[in-house]
């Protein structure tokens, strides 16, 4: 359910930024999809930090039920990893990296605001790099899991190349619109497979009697 209104969400803010009713301030003003500190940017950060917080239950029911450590310690750096993106997309951190590194790397197709996408492009392939190595080496990509993730890590590196050619830089408004929809849908799909992995049977078991345990052994 989470999910499909994930989804449909992004829909409607897709179908509304092709629209006339882009002309209102107050509907610009929340659903811009170039926007930042707006309504998309704040749906897209609590899916990055709902992501992040599947992930870490994933670490904490692994390592409770044994699996080796180079599984569970995988699920607890990505769990770090989507909270940082999760900040990042509601604090607009990569543009501030785009205005510093601006100072260094002069691009004169490239306004200083997009200076992020030279910077953060290598560092976001490497990390789907290792994500991709991670998932084919501990859940296999052919299991559901492995294939939702590599379906959305392969969204997302579609999506800096599109931002880097948003209206701002001559590009059509319809490219920005596709380029958000990519990256929620890429945000659905990352979440799916976590869901999907911790709705195996006694998955979460191990974790729960972690806890329960303890009050248990009290009375």
């Amino acid at each position: 359910m989470v999910i499909g209104g994930l989804v449909l969400f992004q829909a409607l803010v897709a179908a509304i930024n092709l629209s006339p009713f882009m002309n209102y301030y107050t509907v610009e003003l929340l659903l811009d999809v170039n926007g930042e500190a707006n309504l998309v940017a704040w749906v897209s950060a609590t899916a990055l930090l709902a992501i992040a917080a599947a992930a870490a239950t994933a670490a904490a029911a692994d390592r409770a039920s044994g699996k080796p450590r180079r599984q569970w310690l995988g699920w607890a750096l990505m769990a770090a990893s989507f909270a940082v993106l999760s900040i990042d997309e509601s604090a607009g951190l990569h543009e501030l990296i785009g205005e510093k590194a601006h100072r260094l790397l002069e691009v004169d197709a490239l306004p200083s605001l997009y200076t992020w996408v030279l910077v953060v492009a290598p560092v976001g392939l490497a990390a789907a790099a290792l994500m991709i190595w991670w998932f084919s080496r501990t859940l296999g990509l052919a299991s559901p899991t492995g294939r939702l993730a590599l379906a959305a890590v392969a969204l997302w590196l579609v999506v800096p190349v599109l931002e880097a050619l948003d209206p701002s830089l001559g590009g059509p408004v319809a490219l920005s619109v596709v380029e958000e929809s990519l990256e929620t849908i890429g945000e659905a799909l990352m979440l799916a497979a976590l869901l999907v992995y911790l709705s195996a049977r006694g998955r979460l078991r191990a974790l729960a009697q972690r806890f329960t345990a303890p009050e248990e052994s009290s009375r």
